[in-house]
């Protein structure tokens, strides 16, 4: 609940009035078994139509009474918990924006999606049901208990007996069901992800006749969350039954000893009715508190996980530091850094040294799994290094400001992400500051002017989330222009040249070592002829530096490098 507190301070309103007026249509409910108790023993038996007829117009006047309160209270409720969810999603969805590298790897893009959908819809559901029935389940269930005392005090005592074994039933289930659907709900994150890698790689699985694996898989996932959805719903399906067991047991054993008062005359006819309606009125009210609680436990299970994420920290550092040149070239040294991936017994990289001085260009090549794509992110600021540091200008990357650093370094990958938008806010992304003539250069240098010059739309060719209609060397364009859009002062190409072909890429290369007031360039790649035009070329092998010297002296120095430029049709 202290995840919710926030959110229900917005619309303390609507929380208070909706169990208010729900407690209000309650009060009527527990009236009504006197008023009938009086109809049998006065009315009745006196043969007093006017009792009787004013005691059913007082009934009536209850159930209208009762039908405005509890609309009136569902109103309430619904309009609290569609705002908290909404704020709740709001919030969460900001956080996930703003988490780190680290903690997408952590999580998992499936279990994300869970949490920002199902998770947040169970529980707006849960709130919705404690407005409604949390209050007024309960206030009957005592109510009526203590109304019975009024009646019969002996009798009574039948409900408290009734009361406390009920209790105890709901208090040990929840605390069996509260695990078994948090599992339930982990469940549901694998198969989120099964189902988006045999979406995502349908091609490829296409292509390799792999379907019948992808269906076996699927079909494995699904029958484990079965399971573990059957041992859940088990154990809130035994809820109901126990408290129709111990009710039906209690009105037996009040039927039994009320006609044997009533045959002693110790109650009367409407007494033994009453007693028998405030029963009636227990058991309605705890099989809906029964399914209130199953209802309860999936989404205590979902504000866990919610939690969980909301308890990430993402707080910028409050002291940090803007770069003093903007839109200019940077100077960028790694001192003796090294990383290691969470989980990972091996370090990613190890005691990397180098510099690059401004507007000079550097190349990082290396075997796959070199760490060339890690220096990348530590360079970006992705990640922070366990020791050493990653500077520009002279502060480190973890002590700039996050939106300068953002404007002033830029990356592209090799896989490049494109959205449901025209091409336009594809390259710019609605960043304030880049202007029709600062696109239109970027796509000059990309070479993505052949693509917008091929569409009736120009600029504004729609393009989809999927990419469809796009070739990935097109892709990888756009993405190269998104890079230099913002005149960043230093721009990370991270094998963003692959799918390229060998015309393409050479002219996409002398544009950007032809620009005026060229940015800090690194050309990371597994390929010779990307990076042999570098004014130095990083050579790294299993996460280690040997060399960091210009193309010719490196290929004097390193046999490896040599053997590479063999392999490649690449020499001096």
């Amino acid at each position: 609940m202290d995840t919710l507190k926030k959110y229900i301070r917005r619309y303390k309103k609507q929380c208070i009035l909706s169990p208010l007026f729900k407690l209000l249509e309650a009060c009527f409910e527990l009236i009504v078994p006197l008023v009938v108790k009086g109809i049998i023993d006065t009315g009745i038996p006196n043969k007093d139509r006017t009792y009787i007829i004013s005691s059913v117009l007082i009934l009536c006047g209850f159930a209208l009474a009762g039908i405005v309160f509890a609309i009136t209270a569902q109103y309430f409720a619904s309009y609290a918990a569609a705002g908290i969810s909404a704020d709740l999603r709001s919030d969460l969805f900001d956080k996930v924006t703003r988490l780190q590298e680290k903690d997408y790897d952590r999580l998992g893009a499936s279990s994300l999606i869970t949490s920002l959908t199902s998770d947040v819809n169970q529980i707006a559901s849960g709130i919705n049901m404690v407005l409604r029935l949390l209050l007024r389940s309960p206030l009957i269930v005592i109510g009526a208990t203590i109304m019975a005392f009024t009646v019969s005090v002996k009798l009574a005592l039948i409900f408290i007996v009734a009361d406390l074994i009920l209790f105890t039933v709901v208090y040990l289930n929840m605390k069996r069901s509260v695990p078994s659907f948090r599992k339930t709900r982990e469940g549901l994150d694998e198969m989120v992800d099964v189902t988006s890698n045999g979406i995502s790689g349908v091609r490829v699985i296409r292509g390799f006749n792999r379907t019948s694996d992808i269906e076996k898989g699927f079909v494995s996932k699904s029958g484990e969350l079965n399971l573990d959805q059957k041992k859940a719903a088990a154990i809130s399906a035994v809820l109901s039954p126990l408290t129709y067991l111990v009710i039906n047991l209690a009105v037996c054993l009040l039927i039994g000893l009320g006609a044997l008062d009533f045959k002693t005359g110790a109650l009367t006819a409407g007494a033994v009715t009453a007693l028998y309606n405030y029963m009636s009125q227990i058991l309605v009210e705890l099989i809906k508190g029964a399914n209130v609680i199953v209802l309860l436990n999936k989404a205590a299970a979902c504000l866990e996980r919610v939690k969980k994420i909301l308890a990430i920290d993402t707080e910028e550092k409050q002291e940090t530091v803007e770069l003093s040149g903007r839109s200019c070239a940077h100077e960028i040294r790694f001192e003796d850094v090294t990383f290691s991936y969470p989980g990972s017994s091996e370090p990613a990289v190890e005691n990397i040294s180098f510099d690059i001085t401004p507007s000079s260009t550097l190349g990082i090549i290396g075997m796959t799994g070199s760490g060339k794509s890690t220096i990348a992110k530590l360079m970006a600021g992705l990640y922070e290094p366990d020791s050493g540091v990653v500077s520009i200008d002279g502060v480190s990357v973890t002590e700039v400001d996050r939106d300068c650093l953002a404007q002033e370094l830029a990356m592209s990958l090799q896989k490049t992400s494109v959205f449901t938008a025209s091409i336009r806010d594809n390259i710019t992304l609605s960043r304030p500051g880049i202007s029709e003539e600062d696109c239109m250069k970027a796509c000059d240098i990309s070479m993505t002017r052949e693509i917008v010059d091929g569409k009736e739309e120009g600029l504004d060719y729609i393009v989809h989330s999927s990419g469809a209609g796009l070739s990935g060397g097109q892709k990888q364009r756009i993405g190269i222009a998104r890079t230099l859009a913002g005149n960043p002062g230093v721009v990370i190409f991270d094998d963003s040249t692959s799918a390229l072909d060998s015309i393409t890429e050479k002219k996409v290369i002398n544009n950007l070592f032809e620009m005026e007031n060229r940015p800090t360039v690194i050309m990371i790649s597994q390929k010779i002829r990307t990076v042999k035009r570098c004014d130095k070329i990083l050579f790294i092998e299993d996460g280690k530096a040997l060399y960091c010297l210009p193309h010719e002296k490196l290929y004097e120095t390193s046999e490896s490098y040599r053997r590479l430029c063999s392999l490649q049709r690449e020499a001096v």
